[in-house]
């Protein structure tokens, strides 16, 4: 930008970028026009675009282990991070608010649908209690238990969700809790 020396020059040199961001502005306007006249439904859509707008935060369980205190951090019930802590490391999740400890609205749920439980030796664990609709992990029908590892997807009644896992030792010795048997159900995949 040149620094004006006079008032004339300065007077010059605004004017020169208002007629530039007035003919910027007038193309603008132009284009705009000419789209409302072919396609009004898309520039109502890219008028509706909510350039400020977050992006949604994808459900959750966090599993934390600190020192001698477990619990879990979720966003399943209101849309927000909330802590519930357990006495015996164990959580029930269902629709039910008297039967569940992580009481979500889904019609697709059981009362009490599912327990997630930890212990030192093999971490979150997750079964489904003979629910209904059933309980998946990573698409696969859950029968038994399931030894949850940090990123696994869980899909119960309609709700998806991940699991991550935060604080002690992930790595547990003994990975037979979450292995895959693909020999039941006629071809289809079920995890024990």
């Amino acid at each position: 930008m040149a620094y004006p020396n006079n008032l004339a020059e300065y007077r010059m040199m605004l004017s020169a970028e208002s007629e530039t961001d007035s003919m910027s502005k007038l193309g603008l306007f132009q284009a705009f026009s000419r789209l409302y006249e072919h396609d009004r439904e898309l520039l109502d859509d890219i008028l509706a675009i909510d350039t400020n707008a977050q992006l949604p935060v994808a459900n959750y369980i966090q599993s934390m282990v600190c020192e001698q205190q477990v619990y879990i951090v979720s966003n399943l019930v209101t849309g927000k991070s909330k802590r519930f802590c357990s006495t015996d490391s164990l959580w029930t999740i269902g629709r039910d608010p008297r039967q569940s400890d992580i009481a979500i609205p889904d019609k697709r749920l059981s009362r009490c649908h599912a327990a997630l439980q930890y212990s030192p030796a093999q971490g979150f664990v997750l079964s489904d209690l003979e629910s209904t609709n059933g309980t998946y992990v990573n698409g696969n029908k859950l029968q038994r238990v399931y030894a949850l590892r940090d990123g696994d997807r869980i899909r119960i009644g309609s709700s998806l969700f991940y699991f991550f896992n935060c604080g002690a030792d992930t790595s547990h010795g003994d990975t037979s809790a979450n292995a895959i048997d693909s020999t039941e159900g006629g071809g289809k995949t079920t995890i024990h």
